[in-house]
């Protein structure tokens, strides 16, 4: 029988992953970083739609276990509060899925044509910190 895995044989991994996925996007052109952005954008199978379920399941687990005492309930509030936050953020980009699709599509010889909903300038939207 195979020994149970850890928490951190699963995590270490990932987040290793992530570092990897986050350099190329870094250095990426155009067209490489809309299909990087469609895999971690995705709402159903993408990175993103995978943490905020992830994060979902853990603000349940974690109401369990403040129901029992064994965690404070700001803690289950707080993740709460997170699974929401990453699935209203998910919806929010997944309105751009189509746009990051012809990206991905163009052929890196082909000159750029305008997305549609796209403007010419560069706009500066959501909530500043």
């Amino acid at each position: 029988m195979t020994p149970p895995v850890t928490p951190a044989e699963l995590t270490d991994p990932i987040t290793a992953q992530l570092d990897q996925l986050s350099a190329q996007l870094a250095q990426a052109g155009p067209q490489q970083a809309a299909q990087i952005l469609l895999g971690v954008l995705d709402t159903e199978t993408g990175i993103l739609g995978r943490l905020a379920a992830l994060v979902d399941t853990g603000a349940r687990i974690t109401r369990h276990h403040a129901h029992s005492g064994a965690f404070p309930g700001e803690m289950w509030l707080a993740l709460g509060r997170t699974a929401n936050t990453l699935h209203d953020l998910a919806l929010d980009l997944d309105e751009h899925h189509e746009v990051f699709v012809q990206l991905a599509q163009r052929s890196s010889g082909a000159a750029p044509a305008p997305v549609a909903g796209q403007s010419g300038a560069l706009v500066a939207r959501g909530r500043h910190r």
